[in-house]
């Protein structure tokens, strides 16, 4: 589906809603369906019709047609009454296609929940919501859908209505629940080229065309061949077994503990090539362990990687795994004086944690801009962090960087600013999942653990986006990412021995908790932290020192059902 319009009628005193939407394929029958039923089966709806299709035209998109459809419907078909201000209007468009092509399955389903006079909203079944009447006049009460209250809109207006596909490696991949027609287009344009191999042009998923323009842009030397073979299903990536070559972090290199370029290695050390010898390779050689107690006597154990370089042994260096990609765009949003509102670096209220801003100079402009992005906030934008993985993860040029790491000359961009405009929406937009286990008691028993232990002071739970943002699906959005984005020293534990531009080698910045629950079923396993050492959310957080020791000491020695309510709050974002 391209797009989705509709006009509602109700809102402005009228009495019907016309839902007029354009697809790239042609649909037998078109069936448009409205007002679960859901009492015989999931798919069963109180009112079914057929759309009409009403012209068609040349696609935007090259080789397609546009076939356009409308739909009408002017009563509540649940109870059989006209259409009233607030009404929930499930909208279910499943195509038939009437021939399928591209590996494409004949069926599609998209369920939206409309409300009228509001919008479309994030939704959940009513089981999920406390409503659990089974049966009630012409619908199911359990499996009928319902607006998630606004706690639960995570990413504001970009949040995703829960999942019941049985698919969660999936969830990270879909667009913003408020994407407009306008970026549709340019975040499936950019999603081909986050899936492409930028050696032989294949696509991660089957069944895509190979992408012949994208060809022989790989290398020569680079970490991995595209963006999805690191960022698996858009997710944390995970920590390979020991004495296995890393290609899914990056180890970043440097001269001295400030983080100056490495004379023969440049930023980072890239253990492929296209040809001629690599530049070395990096393994896990071992884990250090380290076995200590909960207060109340439990034991756990955390532990460290120590690593085997193959080639040239740098003195300073950091290991990155590649991190979860959603609400990017989001936290590109916040205003620079938001997050300066927030930045203690004196710490003058003598609170123990002192917050400092990044500054990091734009590569296209030469300002002095706020850094957002990467473990130590060294990127100001989401094109700017593209552009710079791009170049020295893939070995592949853009505007913004058009000379390759450990080189002094700049060739022709291998990718057009097109091309990466195309990646930036699409990162930019993919959507954020919905806070789940609203009304769980320990969920909530957790929440306010989460906040008596101070943790809320870096992870900041709530931010408004700026209203100046260039796409107006993220502007304006009040947002619970959990996150500061400031830089904080978490101790002698977590520090590795190089810094970069202002941060050093024991400060990072705080990363966002939205979705954190999700990422066993994304990533197949977790890891968390930069270099992925810790095994569960439970050692990630017994491995805060510093700034976030007092926290750490709050958890350690909280009762096991504490413990146990503050991952649950965790696992519900």
């Amino acid at each position: 589906m391209a797009n989705i319009q509709i006009i509602d009628h109700v809102a402005k005193g009228g009495t019907d809603i016309i839902f007029n939407y354009t697809t790239q394929a042609e649909l037998n029958p078109a069936e448009f369906r409205t007002f679960f039923r859901g009492i015989t089966t999931v798919a069963e709806y109180n009112n079914n019709q057929t759309a009409t299709l009403i012209s068609t035209n040349a696609s935007d998109t090259p080789g397609e047609t546009d076939f356009h459809y409308t739909a009408t419907i002017n009563a509540n078909a649940q109870f059989n009454r006209p259409l009233h201000l607030g009404d929930r209007v499930e909208i279910e468009i499943s195509q038939f296609l009437l021939a399928p092509r591209h590996g494409r399955d004949n069926y599609y389903g998209t369920v939206l929940l409309y409300i009228v006079g509001q919008g479309i909203v994030p939704w959940a079944e009513g089981q999920d919501v406390g409503l659990t009447g089974g049966v009630i006049g012409s619908v199911n009460q359990n499996l009928d859908s319902y607006p998630l209250s606004t706690n639960a809109w995570l990413g504001g207006q970009t949040t995703l209505p829960y999942q019941y596909s049985a698919e969660p490696q999936h969830r990270f991949k879909e667009t913003a629940g408020n994407i407009s027609p306008s970026n549709a287009l340019p975040f499936m344009l950019g999603r081909r080229l986050h899936h492409t191999d930028f050696g032989d042009g294949t696509h991660s998923e089957p069944d895509n065309p190979v992408f012949t323009e994208q060809i022989g842009k790989l290398g020569p030397k680079f970490v991995n061949r595209s963006c999805v073979a690191c960022h698996v299903n858009n997710g944390r990536a995970l920590p390979p077994a020991i004495g296995t070559p890393m290609l899914q972090s990056v180890v970043k290199v440097g001269s001295d503990a400030n983080g100056s370029p490495h004379p023969t290695l440049g930023a980072a050390i890239q253990p492929q090539s296209t040809s001629g010898p690599v530049e070395g390779t990096v393994t896990i050689a071992s884990y250090t362990t380290n076995n200590a107690q909960y207060g109340d006597g439990i034991p756990y154990s955390l532990i460290k990687p120590s690593y085997s370089f193959q080639g040239t042994t740098p003195t300073f260096f950091s290991v990155r795994l590649a991190p979860q990609l959603v609400g990017l765009g989001l936290l590109e949003a916040v205003s620079e004086s938001t997050i300066a509102s927030l930045a203690d670096p004196d710490d003058a209220n003598a609170d123990g944690i002192s917050g400092r801003m990044q500054t990091v100079t734009d590569p296209e402009t030469g300002q002095q801009r706020l850094g957002r992005f990467g473990y130590k906030a060294v990127r100001a934008r989401v094109r700017h962090q593209i552009a710079g993985a791009l170049n020295n993860d893939m070995g592949v040029t853009t505007p913004v960087f058009p000379i390759l790491d450990d080189e002094t000359t700049a060739g022709t961009p291998e990718l057009t600013t097109d091309d990466l405009d195309k990646m930036s929406r699409y990162v930019a937009l993919l959507g954020v999942a919905a806070r789940r286990d609203l009304t769980n008691a320990q969920a909530l028993q957790g929440e306010q653990l989460f906040t008596s232990a101070n943790c809320a002071k870096c992870h900041t739970p709530t931010l408004t986006t700026s209203p100046y943002h260039p796409m107006t699906e993220l502007r304006n959005q009040t947002i619970h990412p959990y996150t500061d984005l400031l830089l904080h020293d978490l101790g002698p534990g977590l520090a590795d021995n190089m810094g970069e531009f202002n941060a050093t080698g024991s400060e990072w910045r705080t990363p966002p908790l939205w979705s954190i629950g999700l990422t066993a079923g994304v990533s197949g396993g977790e890891a968390y932290l930069h270099d992925g050492r810790a095994r569960s959310l439970e050692e990630a957080i017994l491995w805060h020192g510093g700034e976030a020791e007092a926290s750490k000491e709050a958890f350690r020695t909280m009762s096991a059902a504490d413990r146990a309510a503050l991952i649950k709050f965790l696992q519900s974002l």
